[in-house]
Order: structure tokens, then C-alpha cells, then sequence
């Protein structure tokens, strides 16, 4: 209302300045009260827009408050299910791995998720993304397990140190190399037998850094490969959009 009672006395002065005024200045008025009225016309455009999504947020909102207490004890049990997998398969991963130093493989549990960090030197040469014998039999360890395991995502990280890459050309950056090496992981763990619609493949670079780049020892750290095991979200994503979408019948 504010900025329609303004487009109105705008529009009256210059209707009162018509007759006392040349018509440059005329031309002037009309043309500022053309844009003052092209201005409002798209706030109000944007003001609609963010109604709607407002309107359709809410919407959604109201259809997950109406999920039944079955439904929720549903979803529950599988969150609770999943989180038993990922803490079943710590525990299998870290015995297998329980001979090497917790500098060269490490297994971790964060936020739901499972992080097997194996540092670069156990898995490449300096500079280079193919694997040797030894190094592809300790990812055919991991393989076995993850095969048992049929269920969950696996995002294999390529990480690196800041110093530039200087031994191969066809590498332009430790970007190139990082995610030439989480290729070369995910390529043998597919030969090995897993699933490759659960792998995924990423470099980092050295955009992550765990420890500084200034010494040799945080160079070190940050030289590695990880291995992020998450459960499959398609089944918990299912269940919400069948609630959400308004099949449930409510309690």
C-alpha cells in the first residue's frame, strides 16, 4: 500500500505539473513515473514468487506432520538398521586392517558415516595413479567386505598435498592427480567384484587438508586416499516420499 499511495501522488504531480511546465520536464515526470510503475509491478512479481514457495514449503510441512506413528517407527527402524550395518562393518574393516599402523589405514565413524583413510604411500607411487600388486591386493581386502555389504554407497576420495605435481605431464594439477587415483581405486573395486552403481569417484586436490602442508609430516597426512561408506539412501528416501507425498492415512 505504502508503495502504491507513492506511484499515486507521483502520478498526481505530474498531472498538476502539465500545465505549468514544458514539456521536457513533462516528459521527464512521465518517464520516472513509467519506471517507479515498472519497479512496483516487479517487487510485486517477486513478492508472488516467494508467496508461492512459502505456500508450497508449508504445504509440505503440514504433510510430514501428518505422518502416522506407525509410519515414523518405520522410518525409525531402518535409520536404527543402517546405523547397525555401518557400526558392523567398523568393526569387520578394522580387523582386517588391524596389522597396519593407524598412520597408513585408519577407521573411522563420523555422522553416520564409515571413513577408511589409507595414506598414498601404501597405495601409490609418488606422482602416479596406477596400483602395484600390493597395493591392490589390500584394496581386494576391502573389496571382500564391501561385497557383503550390498547396500551402502561408497565415495572414494582422492586427496593431496599442496606441493605441484612434477613427475608425469599428462597430470596438469593435483586436481588431475587426486582424481586420476580415486578412478584408478574405483575401476579396481569394480574388477574385484563390487557393484559399480555403489561406487563413486572424486579428487580433491588438495583442497581438504587434514594436517599443514608446511611440513613434511602434515604432507604426509594429507597424501591419501579415502574410502566414505554411507547406507543407500533410495530406501529411507522411498518411505519419506510416500508420507510426503500424502499417501499416509494419519494416526
Amino acid at each position: 500500500m505504502k508503495n502504491l499511495s507513492k506511484l499515486f501522488t507521483l502520478a498526481l504531480a505530474v498531472v498538476l505539473m502539465t500545465s505549468c511546465v514544458s514539456k521536457k520536464k513533462y516528459d521527464e515526470a512521465m518517464a520516472a513515473a513509467a519506471a517507479e510503475k515498472s519497479a512496483l509491478e516487479s517487487e510485486l512479481a517477486s513478492s508472488q514468487e516467494e508467496n508461492a514457495r512459502l505456500q508450497e514449503n508449508s504445504n509440505k510441512l503440514q504433510q510430514n506432520l501428518n505422518m502416522s506413528e506407525g509410519e515414523i517407527a518405520k522410518l525409525s527402524e531402518t535409520v536404527k538398521e543402517n546405523n547397525a550395518k555401518i557400526s558392523g562393518l567398523h568393526d569387520a574393516i578394522a580387523e582386517a586392517f588391524e596389522t597396519y599402523d593407524e598412520n597408513q589405514v585408519k577407521v573411522d565413524y563420523r555422522e553416520g558415516k564409515l571413513y577408511i583413510t589409507m595414506a598414498n604411500d601404501v597405495l601409490f607411487k609418488s606422482g602416479r595413479s596406477s596400483m602395484d600388486k600390493d597395493s591392490k591386493d589390500l584394496v581386494s581386502t576391502l573389496a571382500d567386505i564391501l561385497k557383503s555389504n550390498g547396500d551402502l554407497d561408497i565415495l572414494v576420495e582422492g586427496h593431496t598435498d599442496s606441493e605441484p605435481v612434477k613427475i608425469h605431464r599428462q597430470y596438469r594439477d593435483n586436481w588431475g592427480l587426486s582424481t586420476a587415483r580415486a578412478l584408478s581405486v574405483v575401476r579396481s573395486l569394480e574388477d574385484m567384484g563390487v557393484d559399480g552403481n555403489r561406487l563413486t569417484a572424486t579428487g580433491k586436490g588438495d583442497t581438504q587438508p587434514i594436517a599443514s602442508n608446511e611440513t613434511k609430516e602434515g604432507r604426509e597426512q594429507n597424501r591419501r586416499t579415502e574410502f566414505v561408506i554411507a547406507p543407500e539412501l533410495d530406501g529411507l528416501y522411498k518411505i519419506y516420499k510416500e508420507n510426503a507425498g500424502g499417501t499416509s492415512s494419519g494416526s
